[in-house]
C-alpha cells in the first residue's frame, strides 16, 4: 500500500480586507471627533507674567481656597457656596479684582473646577491658580 503525501497548498492572504477596514475606521474615528465639543475653563497661574504688570498692583486680591471637604473660604474665612457668588460681587468688580485659587494638597480636581465656576458666575475679575 502506497501512502502518498498531500502537500498543504498555502494560499496567499489577501489584504484588500484589512485595508477597507482600516480606512471604515479611520473615517468613522474622523466624523466622530468633529461632533465633539468640550468646554473650556481659562486658568492663568501664579507667575505668569504679562504685559503692563504695573497696573496690577492696583487690583484688589481675593484668596478663594479650596479644601479637600469641598469647603471654600474667602480671605480665610469659610463660606457656604450659595452666598459665595455674593461676597465675591462685594469685594469688587471684575475690572478691580483678581482671585487667587488656591486648593489644599487633598482638594480633587473637581472641587477646583466647581470654585472656578461659582467665581465665573459671580462675575468676578481673572481667576489665577496658585499653589
Amino acid at each position: 500500500m502506497r501512502s502518498e503525501r498531500v502537500q498543504a497548498v498555502r494560499r496567499t492572504t489577501s489584504l484588500t480586507a484589512l485595508v477597507d477596514v482600516v480606512f471604515l475606521l479611520l473615517l468613522f474615528f474622523m466624523l466622530a471627533s468633529t461632533f465633539s465639543r468640550f468646554s473650556v475653563i481659562e486658568v492663568g497661574l501664579g507667575g505668569t507674567g504679562r504685559p503692563g504688570a504695573a497696573a496690577v498692583q492696583t487690583l484688589d486680591r481675593v484668596l478663594l481656597t479650596v479644601d479637600a471637604e469641598g469647603r471654600i473660604g474667602v480671605n480665610g474665612q469659610l463660606v457656604d457656596r450659595a452666598v459665595l457668588a455674593e461676597t465675591l460681587r462685594r469685594s469688587g468688580t471684575a475690572d478691580t479684582q483678581r482671585i487667587l485659587l488656591r486648593p489644599t494638597a487633598r482638594a480633587t480636581t473637581q472641587d477646583i473646577v466647581s470654585a472656578l465656576e461659582l467665581a465665573r458666575s459671580a462675575g468676578a475679575g481673572d481667576v489665577i491658580l496658585v499653589r
